[in-house]
């Protein structure tokens, strides 16, 4: 009987921290700078956006995943869901230059 009341507790203690691990986070997430703009992508999809004046803007971001199998994020900004496409390492400003890679500034994440 002992025996039988160790194994479930283990067994409960097993499950318990399986489910407390931390989700892995989105590889988009942190804190970026782009031509001087700092960009905050939060786990949960909000982002706060801050130009060099000082003057923020908070939003949403979101993955993305095109029908051709395409990753990128979208990072809203005054309203528009798709104002910004992050793909790679580079910040685009059209679905269109995100992939044909151009006109792509090159984003430096913070440690």
């Amino acid at each position: 009987m002992n025996r039988i009341l160790g194994i479930i507790g283990f067994l409960i203690i097993i499950s318990l921290t399986s489910c407390s691990k931390k989700e892995q986070s989105h590889p988009y997430e942190g804190t970026f700078t782009a031509s001087g703009i700092t960009f905050v992508l939060n786990p949960d999809s909000t982002t706060r956006i801050i130009f060099n004046d000082s003057v923020s803007y908070e939003g949403k971001w979101m993955p993305a995943k095109a029908e051709d199998g395409l990753e990128y994020a979208n990072i809203e900004f005054g309203g528009y869901q798709k104002y910004y496409y992050l793909k790679q390492g580079k910040l685009y400003r059209s679905e269109r230059e995100m992939r044909h890679d151009v006109m792509g500034v090159k984003v430096r994440y913070e440690e």
